[in-house]
């Protein structure tokens, strides 16, 4: 905080007091001073500065002072969000995701799964774990060797697989972060150079997720449609 520097008039002591009043008027406060109102650059004062009048007393000397400004404190929910290093923020779909089984289209209730769809850069992403993977058919194999191998199945959208869920009493973060695999990925044994990619492959909660891309999406035999607010995933 900043402080003008302070004035320091010296009014001559043989001048009355109801002289120095009639040009600076107004009374003193309980700490002997008070803001200049009027005629303030006679006085060496700035209009609306606070200065004393020689303890509140009589005539004699005031000092022009600054009293410390009100700046308004920044607020916790303004300050920039900071997202931790090698990570991107992603974040919940606003929209439901439908999965189109053979005998009809099922909500997913994405924000009771223990490992949910979410967007990054206005793409949703599928989790590719166990669950999801059944459910949508895509061959997933794991060493740590080669890294993860994902292809497509000839098979129809599995019904009827039981997804891991969060707890009914809990709520999924409202802040989320994933970051980029440090490992190889290959579709349809084929390398997928990420770190190149517009729309990579991330990894949220030790899960990797792939990008419903049209590009992708067809390498696995899915297609994928928005409307009415809802987004649904056919095979």
């Amino acid at each position: 905080m900043k402080f003008r520097k302070a004035v320091i008039t010296l009014a001559l002591l043989t001048l009355p007091f109801s002289s120095i009043a009639s040009a600076h008027p107004g009374r003193t406060d309980s700490n002997g001073g008070h803001t200049c109102r009027t005629n303030c650059a006679k006085w060496g004062l700035k209009d609306g500065e606070y200065h004393y009048h020689n303890g509140g007393g009589g005539g004699g000397f005031f000092i022009g002072v600054d009293i410390p400004k009100n700046e308004p404190t920044p607020s916790t929910s303004d300050a920039e969000e900071i997202i931790p290093y090698g990570h991107v923020k992603v974040t919940l779909p606003t929209f439901k995701v439908y999965i189109n089984y053979k005998t009809g289209a099922s909500d997913a209730q994405n924000s009771t799964l223990e490992y949910p769809f979410f967007l990054y850069n206005d793409i949703i992403y599928a989790p590719l774990n166990y669950d999801m993977c059944s459910t949508l058919t895509i061959e997933n194999t794991w060493s740590n060797e080669v890294g993860l191998s994902l292809r497509k199945t000839d098979t129809e959208i599995g019904e009827g697989v039981h997804f891991q869920r969060i707890e009914s009493s809990s709520t999924q973060p409202t802040k989320m972060y994933a970051h980029f695999p440090t490992f190889n990925i290959f579709v349809n044994d084929v390398w997928v150079d990420n770190e190149n990619e517009e729309y990579p492959f991330l990894v949220y909660n030790d899960v990797t997720y792939y990008p419903m891309t049209w590009h992708l999406n067809s390498k696995f035999g899915l297609t994928t449609a928005l409307k009415d607010n809802r987004f649904y995933i056919f095979k």
